[in-house]
């Protein structure tokens, strides 16, 4: 048992275990969405090319509008006042859209792959 609990122990440590911030959009006065999205998605750039957002997005189905059923978000931040303070400052967050629940989250695992042609100047995510 011993060898199995340090084998566990050496696994994480080799982790990223990269502190994060996590945003469970909740629905609230969806009625403003259309009216603040563009400002909404002004204020996501922004926080993308800043270096705060690690990633963002609504959740969906077959069946609803795409932020009907809330959505997430991941920060960058010191703490989770820091994010909450971020995320207050979001159009959607500031003006009732959707609330915020933010949980801190240790990125531990996972990947991506991308592919960049120097012909075009293109990338893309695989």
């Amino acid at each position: 048992m011993a060898a199995q609990n340090q084998s566990a122990h050496e696994l994480l440590s080799a982790m990223l275990n990269k502190p994060l911030y996590v945003a469970l959009r909740k629905p609230g006065n969806l009625a403003r969405m259309p009216q603040l999205l563009e400002a909404h998605l002004h204020w996501m750039i922004a926080a993308e090319r800043r270096g705060e957002l690690f990633a963002s997005g609504p959740f969906t189905d077959d069946t609803s509008a795409p932020g009907s059923l809330g959505g997430l978000s991941i920060v960058r931040a010191a703490s989770a006042s820091h994010a909450r303070e971020l995320l207050s400052c979001d159009p959607f967050v500031k003006e009732g859209v959707v609330t915020i629940e933010v949980k801190k989250w240790l990125l531990m695992e996972g990947g991506f792959s991308v592919a960049v042609r120097l012909s075009d100047q293109s990338a893309r995510l695989l």
